[in-house]
């Protein structure tokens, strides 16, 4: 078929339908994909993360793709799936011990020498509607904690629902996964076939996604560090028995969306207040507010600034506004997006040469 051929072909009409039809097809495509879109996502970062390992595995296996990638998911399945087991039951054996304590006739007794009436007189001073006498630790507490065994007895089939979906999440991630690691190389191929740019700008994006991708990795296991590493010193200064477990507890829950360190030291200062440590109780939640929960916005961006190539500021902007917009995954959405940004100023200026222009020099 000669070029006037194709000409007659792709008339004007026929590129209009096709581009249509493609735009509705991309449409539906991305509905049907948008349930599972977090763990699309989820299971092209770990296989980025992975891919070097992958390829010396994979050449191990004599460059069988199949078997080296289920050889990869079975490993990290147990890095992850062991160290939860092993906190979840930690964390069930310390429940078990705390609600009889919580329920304890010494537990009581604290609490009735625990005079808050007394304490809080002060309040009235700027809130003459507050009546202190109806803080009762007893009415407050006590109640909720009896209630601990029926609330979990009523809302059992909940939870139960609840592990069910991260366990289905969870292996729609290894699908994914898998898919990415069979297939990765063969759709960035198609890529680079189908985009229309240069091919150094190509590598240019595909090397700022994985940048970006290691700097979001490595920004969350630094601030998960730090954030655990500080609880467990709040705890200690505050006299908290086993304070480095919790702080281990505090790094791991804090590598969870919604979740993070507040579940380890909340609970501490009340058990601080109602053991009548009143110092030590106001000292772990200024901590906590002050330090613990401000970590995350100063090493976060500091750890991924190498990488990710964005000042500090913007940088912290990306990731609070991409979590904001996208949620959990918005860690590295929003930082792709900014870098891809970038990205795109950085091929305009070179594409049509337009120079930055030179600030002034000061005077």
């Amino acid at each position: 078929m000669d070029e006037l051929e194709q000409r007659r072909e792709w008339r004007v009409t026929g590129v209009v339908f096709f581009g249509v039809l493609t735009i509705a097809i991309l449409w539906a495509t991305m509905r049907i994909l948008w349930p599972f879109l977090s763990a699309i996502i989820i299971g092209a970062i770990l296989v980025t993360l992975t891919f070097p390992l992958y390829k010396r595995v994979r050449a191990r296996l004599r460059g069988r793709d199949t078997w080296a990638a289920i050889t990869m998911l079975a490993g990290i399945t147990f890095v992850l799936i062991v160290p939860a087991a092993i906190l979840g039951v930690l964390l069930v054996y310390q429940a078990k011990g705390l609600i009889p304590h919580l329920q304890s006739m010494e537990t009581q007794k604290i609490m009735q020498r625990l005079d808050l009436a007394d304490r809080l007189q002060w309040v009235t001073k700027f809130v003459p509607s507050f009546d202190p006498s109806k803080v009762n630790p007893r009415q407050l507490i006590l109640p909720v904690v009896a209630k601990i065994p029926a609330w979990v007895a009523a809302n059992g089939g909940a939870v139960i629902g609840s592990v069910a979906g991260a366990v289905v999440g969870f292996f729609l991630v290894l699908l994914s996964s898998f898919f990415f690691y069979v297939e990765g190389e063969v759709i960035l191929d198609e890529l680079a076939i189908l985009s229309p740019l240069p091919e150094r700008y190509d590598r240019q994006f595909a090397s700022k996604f994985k940048d970006v991708i290691d700097a979001t990795f490595r920004g969350q296991m630094m601030t998960s560090l730090a954030q655990g590493v500080a609880t467990a010193i709040g705890l200690a200064i505050a006299g908290i028995p086993a304070a480095a477990f919790w702080g281990g507890v505090a790094t791991i829950l804090s590598l969870l969306p919604m979740v993070g360190v507040a579940v380890v030291w909340v609970p501490a200062t009340i058990y601080l207040f109602i053991a009548g440590s009143t110092g030590y109780a106001i000292f772990l939640a200024l901590w906590g507010v002050l330090i613990v929960s401000t970590i995350d916005n100063i090493v976060r961006p500091w750890a991924m600034k190498g990488k990710a190539q964005l000042p500090a500021i913007p940088l912290l902007f990306a990731v609070l506004g991409g979590m904001e917009a996208f949620g959990f995954i918005g860690l590295v959405i929003g930082p792709l997006v900014f870098s891809l940004l970038m990205s795109i100023i950085e091929i305009y200026e070179e594409s049509f040469q337009i120079g930055r222009r030179k600030r002034p020099p000061s005077s």
